[in-house]
């Protein structure tokens, strides 16, 4: 009757012995199974990988988390050949690679990064990952930047395929695009033909090039240069009937924007298609009303005023006419739309 109990004593002593031996062993391991991704092979300043100053020649690995400051960058080459430049102020995370399936993800939280693809097998995939949406790359050369809110994508080689959860689109050679989480991805435009966009190429390309770093100032003001654009280019779709594309670019201006201006005008011009080609009052009027919150402070405060108690004329809502109008008489005793103010409230019936 002992054997048994002698021969389970035996295995018990056996299993724990085990037990400790692996969690020994297990610690050393973890550092052993993490997954490379690529090298370091460029530096400028002092960029930062998982918070310690990263070194030439270092490896990196999946998980790694990559910031630079203003004054620092670095490029990271991977052993399919791909190299990508992560420009200054910028975060990244290096989230996957994987070479059974061929598929490669990083995550741009923000900044820039300029990718130059080596030539994918055609199940491999190569992504950037920011503000909920996916730049899947086709072999190509590429530069990404991203506010967090919003993603732009030239693509000077080869193609982009931009995806969000609202659509997706194709960009080619010479072509830009825009992408947010809940809103289909802006149209390719050619920004070879045009000046304003070719410029932000250029910007891009010198935050990303180790030897022409003198464009940084110009880089920190990239947010309201596309912004600008993009309130521009909806003036053209508008004009040209494209309503929707338009109120898409409007989208696109508020999101990269930065000055308080620009996201004021994007939402005014929002506004004003809404209620004019839509007749979606209530949308224009939400618009308007946000920028009487947010942005008191700019020109378009004035004009949202104004253009509430004009709604609300055009809506019956006498009423409410009557306290906005009244309302932009006071704060604006010389404003532009005065005349206009006085001869609709005497249309206003008793």
């Amino acid at each position: 009757m002992t054997r048994p109990f002698l021969e389970d004593s035996i295995m018990l002593k056996k299993v724990i012995f085990f037990l400790i031996i692996i969690a020994l062993i297990i610690p050393n391991n973890y550092a052993a199974i993490k997954i490379y991704f690529g090298k370091i092979t460029e530096i400028k300043g002092t960029p930062l990988v998982n918070g310690k100053r990263a070194k030439k020649r270092k490896k990196v690995y999946v998980g790694d988390k990559i910031v630079t400051d203003s004054k620092s960058s670095l490029s990271i080459i991977m052993k399919n050949k791909t190299v990508f430049v992560i420009s200054p102020d910028s975060e990244v995370i290096l989230k996957k690679t994987d070479r059974r399936n061929g598929n490669t993800e990083i995550e741009l939280k923000k900044g820039s990064v300029r990718s130059v693809v080596a030539k994918l097998k055609p199940r491999d995939r190569y992504s950037i990952i920011s503000a909920g949406a996916v730049a899947g790359v086709k072999g190509t050369e590429f530069i990404a930047f991203s506010n967090s809110e919003a993603l732009c994508v030239f693509t000077d080689e080869g193609v982009v395929n931009i995806l969000t959860d609202n659509g997706s689109v194709d960009t080619r050679k010479g072509e830009m695009t825009q992408a947010s989480k809940g809103i289909m991805p802006l149209e390719p435009v050619n920004f070879e033909k045009d000046e304003k966009l070719k410029e932000m190429f250029q910007t891009l390309l010198s935050i990303t090039d180790f030897k022409l770093p003198d464009e940084l100032e110009k880089s920190k003001r990239l947010p309201d240069i596309i912004a600008r654009w993009n309130i521009n280019y909806a003036n053209y779709l508008a004009d040209s009937k494209k309503y929707n594309e338009a109120l898409k670019s409007l989208d696109y201006a508020y999101l990269f924007a930065k000055s308080p201006d620009f996201k004021a005008e994007a939402l005014y011009k929002k506004s004003i298609i809404k209620s004019k080609f839509f007749n979606d009052l209530s949308s224009a009027e939400k618009h308007l009303l946000d920028i009487l919150v947010s942005y008191k402070d700019t020109i378009y405060y004035e004009y949202a005023v104004f253009q509430i108690g004009f709604i609300a004329y055009e809506q019956k809502d006498y009423e409410k006419c009557k306290e906005y109008f009244n309302k932009y008489k006071k704060e604006f005793p010389e404003g532009r739309f005065n005349s206009t103010v006085d001869v609709i409230l005497n249309l206003i019936p008793n």
